[in-house]
């Protein structure tokens, strides 16, 4: 053998090495909820029979590929699952306190609504269980799993160190990506943006130009006051408030704000989700929603109530082909914070792929003068307090759909801008959508994102460990920076940046 064939060929080995670096690059995915079994299964007792059940469901689940990641799975109990406000409880959720208790209810109640959608989203077929026996056998076997998993302080103890919630970020594309030297470059652009923002942005009413003002559907029926509702609900051993459905109902339509977009184009047009002929996301704009979630987040010992407006595009329209942020499908998610009594403490908005977070604090909060995160977050200013006549205006530019204007607006004011009013729907309905072969399917995919969502951007920014960047995403899955870590539905976030 010749001298010159022990040398590796340049442009061989550079293949090889892109080929290695792409298969990893390709191989990072987000955290995917993957089912977990009880280590019951296989025993021949009612507990076993039970885990089995679970197994048996959950194979069914996965292989039809309607797995939903909006909650993840604690490893050993099939009917228990966890978000990050549920996780962050683990270390005051004493063994044989009333606390663990109230905390098992909320993960097992977290599990029984995501596999309610799981259920509904399977292929109809003539035979087997209806979705309704299903869920049944689903409640009264993870009752009985609990009971037994539970008995011993040792087992409650296991329990508290299993249960975690993972974060948004694929390490292996930052290490590949030599994320210590990319963060720079991508910090650089962060700041530029938010220099803009501190420029442009306003709590005045934009200037006159032609936008659709969109507001909510009213509602003549005698309610509770709502900061009433906050401030006498009853709350568990955790802290967390109990609220019925009209008292959401109530809370939700009390602070819904009025969207006002800048619009040039049906891709300005607020509307509804749904799944068209061609198996594709489309938005119906002659039918405008909002999308109403629940949350809660930890603020000075107490757990604070959080109501969540989604708002869903068409598109962010490209400007040219080379446009690396526009793309299919484009939306903003609005958060009211609420105090102990019922008032708005803080509020704030993120695009629904995560991006472009802001934080807009009312005057009863203060920023920390150190934010410890990587990506220092945009807080800007919130306008002066509504009144009753008035309500918060969410005000947006064409295009972009970037939040630039928020000030309150009196709903009865005429000032020439065309009106529509759009209705308030729970959130969870995106998660079981008809589709047009007869049966059900969530907007997102097991990955969290929204099919055809893709983005240029997501080449540029692999290295962050974000997973595509840029697509929509489901909510509970959103990392809101790409410097460092951070997540939209922190338990703590608040913490960190402000001080009353």
């Amino acid at each position: 053998m010749s001298d010159h064939q022990h040398v590796p060929n340049p442009k061989r080995l550079a293949l090889l090495c892109a080929a290695i670096l792409l298969s990893l690059f390709l191989a990072g995915c987000a955290a995917v909820p993957v089912p977990t079994q009880s280590h019951r299964i296989g025993r021949d007792d009612p507990s076993g029979h039970c885990a089995d059940f679970f197994d048996t469901l959950d194979r069914r689940v996965a292989e039809a590929q309607v797995i939903d990641p909006g909650a993840f799975r604690v490893n050993g109990h099939p009917y228990l699952r966890v978000n990050r406000f549920l996780a962050s409880f683990g270390d005051v959720a004493d063994v044989d306190t009333a606390a663990f208790d109230a905390w098992l209810d909320h993960m097992q109640a977290l599990d029984q609504t995501t596999r309610k959608h799981e259920i509904a989203n399977l292929p109809v077929t003539a035979s087997g269980p209806t979705g309704e026996v299903l869920f049944d056998q689903v409640v009264a076997c993870g009752n009985l799993l609990r009971a037994v998993d539970f008995e011993t302080a040792e087992q409650r103890q296991t329990l508290r160190e299993r249960v975690t919630a993972p974060d948004e970020y694929i390490r292996p594309r930052r290490i590949l990506g030599i994320y210590p030297v990319t963060r720079l470059f991508i910090a650089i652009g962060v700041s530029r943006w938010h220099a803009r923002m501190h420029e442009t942005f306003s709590n005045d009413a934009p200037p006159q130009r032609h936008s659709i003002r969109y507001l909510p559907a009213t509602d003549d029926g005698q309610r509770s006051e709502p900061e009433a509702l906050v401030a006498d609900a009853e709350r568990d051993a955790l802290g967390i408030p109990r609220f019925s459905e009209d008292q959401l109902d109530t809370l939700f339509r009390r602070h819904a704000p009025i969207w006002e977009v800048h619009t040039k184009g049906d891709d300005d047009r607020i509307g509804m989700p749904y799944w068209s002929a061609d198996n594709a996301i489309a938005i119906d704009t002659g039918r405008p929603e909002a999308y109403t979630l629940l949350s809660h987040t930890r603020f000075r010992g107490q757990v604070l109530t959080q109501l969540n407006y989604i708002i869903w595009y068409p598109a962010r329209p490209k400007v040219n082909a080379l446009d690396i942020y526009g793309g299919h499908l484009d939306g903003l998610n609005y958060r009211v914070t609420l105090d102990r009594n019922g008032q708005p403490l803080l509020y704030d908005s993120v695009h629904n792929c995560g991006c472009y977070y802001a934080a807009y604090p009312t005057q009863r909060l203060t920023a920390r003068e150190r934010i410890d995160y990587g990506e220092p977050p945009l807080i800007l200013k919130a306008p002066p307090e509504a009144s009753e006549a008035q309500l918060m205006t969410v005000s947006m530019e064409s295009r972009t759909h970037f939040l630039m204007h928020f000030y309150p607006f009196a709903a009865g004011d005429a000032d020439g801008a065309e009106t529509v009013q759009y209705s308030l729907a729970p959130y969870e309905r995106l998660r079981s959508l008809a589709d047009h072969r007869g049966g059900h399917r969530s907007m997102f995919d097991p990955n969290s994102l929204a099919p055809g969502t893709e983005r240029l951007e997501r080449w540029l920014f692999w290295p962050t460990g974000v997973l595509s960047a840029g697509a929509m995403r489901q909510w509970g899955r959103h990392a809101v920076a790409f410097v460092g870590n951070r997540h939209f539905d922190d338990p703590f976030f608040m913490e960190l940046m402000f001080v009353p």
